[in-house]
């Protein structure tokens, strides 16, 4: 990803790719606690999976500078999965659903478009909700994979409604 400004460079035009969010409630017993993974479809020049990340806050705050732990890339069918996660890790929820365009990625920073279809509903939105997620990586930290993440988009009214993934 050295250098690259814009997914254009690559003489490409600029697809749309599915995104995700997913509650995952963690067994009492894990070392972590439950949160919300971000799953970002990518094009094929950028790797095979989910680009995944993971955010202690509720999508709902994510207006305001959240931190975000990048995680190994996720396979595809999260992007559809809710139920129990293998290997007694817990139980995942879709809670937001929709649509991505990559606008620029660097080692250093990520903008996408986004257009959510569904939010913490199986009934699809009346008009799509449209805004920005920016992802930039902290600088100085210890921790390789830390990020902030900021999603600019007003949230549907169905937000105050948001099911909880079981425990």
């Amino acid at each position: 990803m050295v250098g690259i400004q814009t997914l254009e460079e690559f003489g490409k035009k600029l697809e749309r790719f599915r995104f995700a969010v997913l509650h995952h409630s963690l067994p009492h017993s894990a070392e972590r606690g439950s949160h919300w993974d971000i799953l970002l479809e990518q094009p094929p020049i950028l790797g095979d999976g989910l680009k995944t990340f993971e955010i202690c806050v509720p999508p709902e705050a994510w207006g305001k500078p959240s931190i975000a732990r990048q995680l190994p890339d996720h396979r595809h069918h999260y992007l559809d999965y809710e139920g129990p996660v293998s290997g007694n890790r817990g139980h995942v929820a879709r809670v937001m659903e929709g649509h991505i365009e990559w606008q620029s990625i660097s080692e250093l920073s990520m903008t996408l478009s986004l257009e959510l279809d569904n939010f913490c509903t199986a009934a699809e939105l009346s008009e799509p909700v449209r805004g920005v997620i920016e992802l930039r990586k902290l600088m100085g930290e210890t921790d390789d994979e830390l990020w902030e993440l900021i999603l600019e988009m007003p949230l549907p009214p169905e937000s105050n409604s948001c099911p909880q993934a079981r425990d």
